[in-house]
């Protein structure tokens, strides 16, 4: 009410329409002199302080001030008396029973109508239970951030009444929402356009159903990059529209590995496909010519060197193959009796597993020919296997030879075999290489371009 309006009434001058006001406030009402000491304490500060009126003279305000807190508050109240300003702060004090609250003080100074500083007025009011609950919350907030973090969650709210949503840093970094992007249109904006119809959809349908939503889309940064994301969270119809509250996790690598899972799976089945039929070639071309014992012993090798290859190919530690261990896996056999027969050298190499397994087979066949018809065959036989890359027109390339020597003069087989089309026509067609086979006079001279690049030279 206007002043001028309570003036009209006659008892709007009397002293007992003030103390009524004041005396019933429910707030700490107060005022001081020049000095900073106390003149009057209405009902409410009394009782919080547990002052008879008739005590207040005497009363030292500042005896009730945690011991802690007489820094925090001698400052600004300072400040404000010598500078006749306003002043608010907070600290605590000591009540009438003994327990300290927190009151946060609001005064500012009074004057008389000469201008001479009277002291200040304020009021007090108790901000305990506010700032516990502020410092729950607070805790309650950093426990779920930490949460979150830890679980790398993000967490939101959205409300498409007022057409507006709220982010957590992790939550914007998933969505690819910039910190000033709090819309409802941005967040559906950041959803891929492929997927908006079906993730509004469930949304509504979830509203409706008075359910929880658990939803997999996609959505789109601003890099271009794109994202997939498991979003969960409950839902709220309301008279303007829908409020929603959820988190947020980035599941881009877990879908990728499933689909290269899948691929896996898939690839699986063809590798079995294509090894059946390979064991089944070389049952096939294993010439049945001789004794069983031989031909037992000239199958057992190759599917022993088929078995060897594929292994050091499937339980390496990664989707190529060690040129040195695949040579070693191969050749370990024929080397206990003279460890000095084969020579192999050559830079650190790795082959793709498709290149790894058919190699193994070459290698296999090379070394046997060696030792019934080569250069194994005798003490004074040696076999060179090395390897080097070197840069072609198109691409860098492993160039691959074998090269016997020492052994008894070669001559060309009047037919080609299984070995001698394995070694060239299908370790070509597997590899996409070039392979030559030689039958010089002083042993054969075998080689196999393939178009690998070089690898790096960390570790």
């Amino acid at each position: 009410m206007p002043w001028r309006e309570l003036e009209k009434h006659a008892e709007a001058n009397s002293l007992q329409i003030y103390r009524t006001v004041i005396e019933g406030a429910p707030a700490m009402l107060w005022l001081g002199d020049p000095a900073g000491k106390c003149v009057f304490l209405n009902k409410m500060l009394r009782d919080f302080w547990g002052v008879p009126l008739e005590d207040i003279p005497s009363f030292d305000w500042t005896n009730s001030i945690h011991p802690d807190d007489v820094a925090l508050l001698s400052g600004p109240f300072l400040h404000a008396m010598q500078n006749q300003t306003d002043m608010e702060v907070e600290a605590r004090y000591r009540r009438a029973d003994g327990v300290y609250r927190l009151l946060r003080t609001s005064a500012q100074p009074r004057f008389s109508e000469e201008g001479d500083f009277l002291g200040m007025v304020g009021v007090n009011a108790d901000v305990t239970d506010q700032r516990e609950s502020e410092e729950t919350l607070k805790r309650t907030m950093d426990s779920l951030t930490l949460a979150t973090n830890a679980s790398r969650l993000g967490w939101g709210t959205w409300d498409t009444a007022n057409g507006t949503t709220e982010w957590d840093a992790r939550g914007r970094e998933i969505l690819g929402l910039a910190p000033n992007e709090t819309t409802a249109e941005a967040l559906c904006r950041s959803v891929h356009p492929e997927d908006r119809t079906a993730v509004r959809g469930e949304i509504e349908a979830c509203v409706e159903g008075d359910r929880d939503f658990d939803i997999l889309y996609r959505v789109c940064h601003p890099d271009g990059k794109v994202m997939r994301v498991h979003g969960t969270g409950s839902l709220q119809k309301t008279a303007g529209g829908v409020k929603g509250t959820g988190l947020v996790r980035d599941v881009t690598e877990q879908a990728r590995e499933e689909e290269f899972q899948q691929l896996v799976i898939q690839e699986l089945g063809h590798r079995i496909k294509n090894l059946l039929g390979l064991v089944n070639s070389l049952v096939s071309q294993t010439r049945a010519t001789g004794d069983a014992a031989d031909f037992k012993v000239t199958l057992q090798g190759r599917l022993r060197a088929l078995a060897a290859s594929v292994g050091v190919v499937a339980y390496g530690s990664s989707a190529s193959t060690d040129l040195h261990e695949l040579s070693e896996a191969v050749l370990r056999p024929y080397l206990l009796d003279r460890p000095d027969s084969i020579r192999v050298s050559g830079p650190r190499a790795r082959l793709p597993e498709r290149y790894g397994r058919i190699f193994g087979l070459a290698l296999h066949e090379l070394t046997t020919n060696a030792v019934k018809y080569g250069a194994l065959s005798c003490s004074h036989g040696r076999v060179d296997l090395n390897w080097d890359f070197r840069n072609d027109a198109d691409c860098s390339r492993l160039q691959v030879v074998w090269s016997e020597t020492g052994g008894p003069a070669v001559k060309p087989p009047s037919q080609q075999g299984f070995g001698s089309r394995l070694l060239q026509e299908l370790v070509a067609m597997e590899t996409g290489a070039r392979a030559q086979l030689n039958f010089e006079p002083t042993g054969i001279q075998y080689s196999l371009d393939l178009p690998i690049e070089r690898p790096s030279c960390n570790p």
